[in-house]
């Protein structure tokens, strides 16, 4: 004789099957929604990946066209422009870390025309990443900054402003520095203790090329025609290992 299921257990079948659906439709969801798309300047106060889909100007003299509240942000600028006043006098940020933060990423695109281009220095952690930074403007030179981070900076390029008095920081980090190119500061790369800082390039600042404290290690740069020094060691608190740097 046949057993006929139960009511509970057709009961149970039904809802393991509705809750199969449910659970594939909103994974689905998710993998269909992908970065979150910025088309103006604002805060990003949730982790997430988000992706520009526009160049952005931001007309305000301070300030930032983006804030980063939130930890574990990944920023794509996707090969777009962030551009900032170009008066002169303006005192604001491309893109600003706000708060005791970790692991911002901020990649593949151009910033022009603001004091700081990128300010990750409350993060730690953090990635910067094929950028290019151009004329940081000469309001409060001595804080003129292309890259300030904690983490990893590989593959940019800071270029200073035109005139005959270049002006500010290209990169200051503290963490890995490698394949980098820095032209047209006063100083080309500020390079903060216990960092790894290879194969960068930094010529023609008013200044120094590299400004490096030790301990740290600095192997494979190349720095040329830096007035007041291309490589110079700050070396109260330990010594450094320095190879095969072109630095004369």
């Amino acid at each position: 004789m046949k057993t006929q299921p139960s009511v509970f257990t057709i009961a149970v079948v039904f809802w393991a099957i509705i809750f199969a659906l449910v659970t594939g439709a909103k994974a689905q969801d998710a993998r269909e929604e992908g970065p979150f798309e910025i088309e103006k300047c604002q805060t990003i106060d949730k982790s997430g990946s988000y992706k520009l889909v526009r160049n952005l100007t931001f007309l305000g003299t301070n300030g930032a066209c983006l804030m980063i509240t939130a930890s574990g942000v990944t920023l794509d600028l996707a090969g777009f422009t962030i551009s900032g006043h170009t008066s002169g006098f303006a005192t604001s940020t491309a893109i600003l870390a706000s708060g005791d933060l970790r692991g911002i990423a901020v990649q593949n695109g151009s910033l022009s025309g603001f004091q700081t281009g990128v300010n990750l220095g409350s993060a730690t952690g953090s990635l910067v990443e094929k950028l290019r930074v151009i004329d940081i403007t000469r309001t409060l030179p001595a804080t003129a900054t292309g890259i300030i981070a904690s983490g990893i900076v590989r593959s940019n390029s800071v270029l200073g402003p035109l005139g005959p008095n270049p002006v500010g920081t290209g990169i200051s980090v503290t963490g890995t520095l490698t394949g980098n190119y820095v032209t047209g500061t006063a100083t080309g790369m500020l390079i903060g203790r216990g960092s790894t800082v290879s194969d960068n390039t930094a010529t023609d600042n008013r200044l120094f090329g590299f400004f490096v404290t030790c301990p740290s290690n600095v192997t494979g740069n190349t720095a040329l025609n830096n007035s007041d020094g291309n490589l110079v060691l700050e070396t109260a608190r330990g010594s450094c290992n320095i190879t095969n740097n072109v630095a004369p």
